[in-house]
């Protein structure tokens, strides 16, 4: 073979011997498939940047997206494209079909002036060709996302339920139920100390700690400055004077609240039990709960 021809086959040779390197590493060795892995996990990360820029790039030249498009990929423009329109109109989503670039609308909308929106904005969406409006006025008030999202906010979460349903098994009405809870673990609270006591109510949902705190607020000071609940009769009390419950009712509420709090933060219980004096910490660790 001529020297030029051999000079140049040895490149080529050693190009080719990297390449099967580069494959045997990636295929064969677990730092390989690794890398393979992580390489994986930013594909879809990449392609939705990709999608970003270009929006972006279209937007500054002033060109619009490509409007031939299957109804597929145009069924999911005019839903990006309607929803912070919806979400400024506090209404769900309209059921958007396309059929040879022809835009169907179905939902409920709460005036005419809102429909000619949402009509407006998807005429607009590059590629639509018509829009087939069959949406209807009459958007009821409780069907809004704001409605759904105060309802949500306003349903007492499972622990405060829980707690309740403990308080009212035990004997107390429903109107009284919520005061002798807030009592029961307010007085307690005052037997944790402050690290401990922030652990252990730092695993319960807001509702319930705010009811902790109107409690405490309600006796004249804040958890953890009385202490004066030595013994299992002196938090008993407690909680009959705060709550006002029956006398000899109290003692029956305050081991189903107690022992339903400890099933609440089971991962705090022991830390609990190792603060408390023996007599609390009996009744903490054998109060049945509800």
């Amino acid at each position: 073979m001529p020297l030029l021809g051999r000079r140049a086959v040895r490149p080529v040779a050693a190009g080719l011997g990297l390449a099967a390197a580069v494959v045997f590493l990636a295929r064969y060795t677990a730092p390989g498939r690794e890398l393979g892995r992580q390489l994986g996990r930013l594909r879809g990360p990449l392609r939705r940047l990709e999608g970003q820029l270009a929006g972006v790039s279209y937007r500054l030249s002033g060109r619009r997206p490509d409007p031939m498009v299957s109804d597929e990929v145009l069924t999911e423009r005019i839903r990006s494209s309607l929803g912070p329109l919806e979400k400024r109109l506090d209404m769900p989503p309209i059921r958007v079909t396309v059929a040879d670039h022809v835009a169907a609308l179905e939902g409920d909308v709460p005036s005419l002036l809102s429909a000619g929106e949402i009509e407006h904005e998807v005429r607009g969406v590059s590629g639509v060709r018509g829009v087939d409006s069959r949406l209807q006025l009459g958007l009821a008030e409780d069907a809004r996302p704001s409605a759904g999202r105060a309802r949500a906010a306003a349903a007492p979460s499972t622990a405060l339920r829980r707690l309740l349903d403990a308080a009212r098994s035990a004997g107390v009405g429903d109107e009284n139920a919520p005061k002798a809870v807030g009592s029961v673990l307010a007085t307690f609270a005052e037997r944790v100390p402050g690290d401990e006591r922030a652990q252990l109510f730092g695993h319960l949902p807001d509702d319930v700690r705010r009811m902790i705190h109107e409690a405490e607020l309600a006796a004249g000071h804040r958890a953890g400055e009385g202490r004066e609940a030595r013994s299992v009769a002196d938090l008993v009390g407690a909680v009959t004077q705060r709550g006002h419950v029956d006398p000899a009712r109290a003692s029956a509420i305050t081991e189903a609240v107690l022992g339903t709090l400890r099933q609440l933060v089971p991962e705090e219980a022991g830390d609990v039990a190792s603060v408390l004096p023996r007599d609390l910490r009996e009744l903490w660790i054998d109060a049945p709960g509800g």
